[in-house]
C-alpha cells in the first residue's frame, strides 16, 4: 500500500505545545510510564550533549470518523519531556497499579523462573494534556502528594535550543481494512525493534481500530475471573481460551494445540487476533464467520456471562492455572464456539467432577510444578472440554 513518510525535527518546546493542544495523541492501547526518574534524567542528559535520538514516530489514522495524529513510538520519550519541563516526577505511591492491569495467567508465574517484573507508574502523559493547553493549568494541578520536585539542571534555553526528530507517517488506504493492515504491521515492527508493549497492549494494539470487537477479546463477563496465587492476582485470559479453542474447533484434536509455541505462546495467541480480525479462512484456527453467525458475536458471549451467573463461577476460587482451565475451556467451548447450553439441573454433578479432576491433576507433582508444559495444559483443554459435552441440553429429537 502507498503511504508518505516525512522526516524532520521540532524543539522541544513545539512538541510540549503540540502535546498540550492534543494534536498528538497516545493510542488507547499504549502502556503507562515505565521510566524511571533516573533514565529520564539521563535522557534530558542525552538531549544536552545532541547525542542521538531515535525519533518519534507519529502515525495520521482515521477512526470514528475522524483524523487522528498517533503517538506510534515515542511516549516514554514525550513523557520525559514533559515531566522535565514541569520539572517533576510522579511518586509511584500516588500512582498504584490498579486491578485492570493485572497480567495474564497462563500457568508460567505458578513456576519459579525469577523473572522480575517489569516496573511501571500508573501515569501517563494524558494526565498532564488533560489540563492544557494552558501551562499555567497543567502547574496548578501538580500537588505535593502526587509528584516531587525534581532539579533537572536544565539551562534557561533548553527547550528552544534543542531538537527531538520525527518520522511522520501518512498511508493512503482507501478503505479502513487497507488502513487496519498497514498500522498493524507498524504496530508488530516497533513491538519487535523498540521497547516492547506488554501482553495486553500488544494484543490491543492489533484490533484497536477495529473497535467492535474490543468486547469479543476482551469480554466484561470474564474480567472478575481471577488466578490467586502466592502474593499477587492474574487476570483470566478469555484470548489463550478461544485461540486454543479455534484450533481444536477446526483441526478436532487435542495433542496438535500451540504445537511448536511453547517458548511463544504470545505469538500463538496474536495470530488468533489477526485471524478474527481478517477473518481469515485458512491457517490453524477456524474461520471465525463460520461459528459466529454474521460475526454478531453477542449472542454468544451473552450465553457464556447467563452460564457463569448460573453455574455460580463467581463463589469459586481460582488458586493456580489449573483451576481456571478445568472450570473454563469446556464452558467456552460450548457456549462461544459452539452455540449451545448447559445443562443447569446438573450443576452439582458437573462441578463436583470438575473438582475431582483439579484435585486430581494437582496431586500429580509434574503437572502441579509445571502447569504450563503444552501435554499438561493439552489434557486440561482435552478433559474439560470432553466434560461439559456431556452437560450440553440436548434438543428434542
Amino acid at each position: 500500500m502507498d503511504k508518505k513518510v516525512y522526516y524532520g525535527e521540532y524543539t522541544l518546546k513545539h512538541w510540549i505545545e503540540l502535546l498540550l493542544r492534543k494534536d498528538l495523541e497516545l493510542p488507547p492501547y499504549q502502556r503507562s510510564f515505565v521510566w524511571t526518574e533516573e533514565q529520564v534524567k539521563s535522557f534530558i542528559k542525552g538531549l544536552q550533549a545532541d547525542g542521538f535520538v531515535p525519533p518519534v514516530t507519529i502515525g495520521v489514522c482515521n477512526y470514528a470518523g475522524e483524523n487522528h495524529n498517533l503517538i506510534l513510538d515515542g511516549q516514554q520519550r514525550l513523557s520525559s519531556l514533559l515531566l522535565a519541563y514541569f520539572k517533576v516526577y510522579p511518586k509511584k505511591d500516588a500512582f498504584p497499579k490498579d486491578e485492570g492491569q493485572l497480567g495474564l495467567a497462563d500457568g508460567g508465574a505458578e513456576e519459579d523462573y525469577g523473572e522480575p517484573e517489569v516496573e511501571y507508574i500508573n501515569w501517563s502523559l494524558r494526565m498532564f494534556v488533560d489540563k492544557g493547553p494552558a501551562e499555567q493549568k497543567v502547574t496548578d494541578s501538580l500537588k505535593p502528594e502526587q509528584y516531587n520536585q525534581v532539579a533537572y539542571g536544565i539551562p534557561a534555553d533548553f527547550f528552544e535550543s534543542k531538537f527531538l526528530p520525527f518520522s511522520f507517517i501518512i498511508p493512503n488506504a482507501a478503505t479502513e481494512a487497507e488502513q487496519h493492515e498497514f498500522y498493524s504491521t507498524v504496530f508488530r515492527n516497533i513491538n519487535i525493534l523498540g521497547t516492547p508493549l506488554n501482553p495486553i497492549e500488544s494484543r490491543q494494539s492489533l484490533y484497536f481500530l477495529k473497535t467492535g470487537l474490543k468486547d469479543f477479546f476482551d469480554p466484561e463477563c470474564c474480567r472478575n475471573l481471577m488466578i490467586e496465587l502466592v502474593g499477587k492476582n492474574q487476570a483470566y485470559d478469555f484470548v489463550r481460551t478461544m485461540s486454543l479453542l479455534s484450533q481444536y474447533k477446526k483441526e478436532g484434536r487435542f495433542n496438535r494445540l500451540a504445537q511448536s509455541y511453547k517458548p511463544r505462546m504470545e505469538k500463538f495467541f496474536e495470530e488468533y487476533i489477526y485471524a478474527v480480525v481478517k477473518d481469515r479462512a485458512d491457517g490453524m484456527f477456524v474461520q471465525f464467520s463460520s461459528i459466529i453467525p454474521n460475526k454478531d458475536y453477542a449472542p454468544r458471549i451473552a450465553k457464556l456471562a447467563t452460564t457463569l451467573q448460573r453455574l455460580e463461577y463467581n463463589k469459586l476460587h481460582f488458586t493456580s492455572i489449573i483451576d481456571a482451565d478445568v472450570y473454563m475451556f469446556g464452558l467456552v467451548y460450548n457456549t462461544v464456539i459452539e452455540g449451545k447450553d448447559i445443562d443447569i439441573t446438573r450443576k452439582d454433578d458437573l462441578l463436583n467432577a470438575l473438582q475431582c479432576k483439579v484435585a486430581s491433576f494437582k496431586h500429580d507433582e509434574s503437572h502441579k510444578n509445571s502447569p504450563s508444559l503444552l501435554k499438561h495444559m493439552r489434557s486440561r483443554v482435552e478433559y474439560s472440554v470432553t466434560t461439559f459435552n456431556r452437560y450440553v441440553l440436548r434438543s428434542a429429537s
